[in-house]
């Protein structure tokens, strides 16, 4: 399945969450989509993202890809990292009310 393009407001959201640091140890970031209630063939909400350098994101022992549980453990879970980001992001709950369900 192709995934779905984001849309111009979507882009803008990627924009903003890729110009921030690394949550984790606040290098330079990358975006990662949260899966939650999401299958493989399914592609998640472009709102529900967190920055994470290539480290945290994708190759230490303590990523959120090859090592969640140590991850959880030291970070928090990604929809708590998502809560706090959002807050940092000073975005309102309109701005985010119609992608909460997806």
């Amino acid at each position: 399945m192709a995934k779905k393009r984001p849309n111009k407001k979507e882009r803008e959201h990627l924009a903003r969450i890729a110009q921030m640091n690394c949550f984790c140890c606040n290098s330079p970031a990358e975006v990662h989509h949260i899966r939650k209630n999401t299958g493989l063939s399914l592609k998640p909400s472009h709102y529900h993202t967190i920055p994470l350098c290539f480290r945290h994101h994708r190759t230490g022992k303590d990523s959120i890809h090859l090592g969640k549980k140590l991850f959880i453990q030291k970070y928090g879970t990604e929809q708590e990292i998502l809560k706090i980001i959002k807050e940092r992001l000073n975005e309102s709950k309109e701005y985010y009310r119609d992608f909460e369900n997806e």
